[in-house]
């Protein structure tokens, strides 16, 4: 092998070989995080540990949002399938996010910084363990685990598929038991997507902050694609001012947990009572209350989503939610009164169970054939691209069969009309 060569390579990479004498300015521009970022040291089994910790009072918001929640836990607790959480205090609950080496997960990701918080008394603290460098680890998982003592539930934002099975692996490597074995885990993001999907593009904290509780991001922070390479150049260059904004980050994201959790909390204990002036918000919170068993109050969400004041265009969804929870009810002719309205906007679900209404309720075939022939008619004004070749195919099938039953119906009727022999 050529020595040189490799030295070259190794070089551009940014490695030096052998001893180097330090350079002035590298000396100068070198800063350790206890001068960037305002901490403590925390003394563990297993060494110490740099930790950032910040109170918020509780009259503290995130733009409109409470940090605190207002109402017993006990339908968040219903959603999570954990009732006991219902009769579990709020400050057992702990809100956690994770910054890593890497992005992808696997046992060779190390989350370098942990922000947990909880609620303490009417207020929210917070701590941000940080590892200045690899040899930390096991002193970080023990404050970690020291500072979630009692816990009876995490709270995450996408942390069952990333945080927490990160934390896990992490605790087996150090020969730990982990503390998030088997224990009920709230993962925000499903329950984000349940109420915001139909209406927001993204459904990231940054979108949830800046649409639901009306705050923008802090410029200092660092974007989360950017946060493996930071603290690989600090692990490399012992510099840890351009690490200011990743604090910021996360701790933006644990603070905003909070929020969203006491926002979801308060939602899912008076669910009819949320103040809140979409149509697709409220029938995505009605289909999610339908779901968790509650039909009362998805109809009284499916109504507050039809009067709301949305464009006339997304209240044909609560029109035919309603309708389809009626249907489901046996309650059809209600569930056709329904239809009719969204039959008004031309929705193809509404003119087909017109049809099958009209035939299989009340025989009346021709009526259900004039409904059959106004959805073929929509669906043949649409671009090619935009139709949808399934729900020609059939349409038109039942078209024919109808047809088929009216001309076999004449038939028989007008041969009534003879007198027999």
């Amino acid at each position: 092998m050529d020595f040189g060569s490799l030295s070259e390579k190794l070089k551009k990479m940014g490695v030096s070989l052998g001893l180097q004498p330090e350079s002035e300015s590298a000396r100068k521009t070198r800063k350790p995080i206890e001068q960037v970022v305002e901490g403590r040291e925390i003394h563990t089994n297993f060494g110490g540990l740099f930790s950032a910790n910040r109170t918020y009072p509780a009259d503290y918001r995130l733009g409109s949002q409470a940090l605190l929640p207002a109402k017993p836990t006990h339908g968040i607790a219903h959603w999570a399938r954990a009732p006991h959480l219902a009769e579990t205090s709020i400050e057992n609950f702990i809100f956690l996010d994770t910054e890593t080496t890497g992005l992808s997960g696997g046992t060779g990701t190390m989350a370098f910084m942990v922000g947990v918080g909880r609620y303490r008394g009417e207020s929210f603290v917070m701590e941000q363990f940080f590892l200045r460098g690899p040899a930390e680890e096991a002193a970080l998982l023990a404050g970690l685990e020291n500072f979630c003592a009692d816990m009876a539930a995490v709270v995450t934002y996408n942390g069952k598929s990333f945080d927490i099975p990160i934390l896990n692996a992490r605790y087996v490597l150090q020969g730990f038991s982990s503390p998030f074995e088997d224990l009920p885990h709230l993962d925000l993001l499903h329950l984000t997507r349940r109420i915001w999907r139909a209406r927001l593009e993204q459904c990231n904290l940054g979108n949830i902050e800046d649409k639901i509780f009306g705050l923008k991001r802090d410029a200092d922070e660092v974007p989360g694609y950017l946060i493996p390479e930071y603290y690989t150049q600090y692990l490399r260059e012992g510099n840890a001012e351009p690490l200011k904004g990743i604090f910021v980050h996360n701790e933006q994201d644990v603070v905003s947990l909070a929020a969203l959790f006491a926002l979801f909390n308060d939602i899912l204990s008076e669910p009819v009572a949320w103040q809140n002036d979409s149509s697709q918000d409220l029938t995505s919170l009605g289909r999610l209350v339908e779901q968790l068993g509650d039909p009362e109050s998805a109809l009284s969400l499916y109504e507050k989503g039809r009067s709301v004041g949305d464009p006339p265009r997304p209240r044909v969804e609560p029109l035919l939610a309603q309708a389809r929870l009626l249907k489901r009810q046996a309650r059809l002719s209600e569930a056709a009164v329904l239809w009719l309205q969204a039959a008004e906007a031309n929705s193809l679900e509404a003119l087909e169970e017109l049809a099958k209404y009209h035939e299989h309720q009340l025989s009346d075939a021709a009526k259900a054939l004039a409904y059959t022939e106004q959805a073929l008619n929509q669906l043949i004004l649409c671009s090619p691209e935009a139709r949808d070749a399934k729900s020609l195919a059939a349409f038109l099938h039942r078209q024919d069969r109808l047809r088929n039953k009216l001309s076999r119906h004449k038939s028989a009727t007008a041969g009534d009309d003879f007198p027999s022999a």
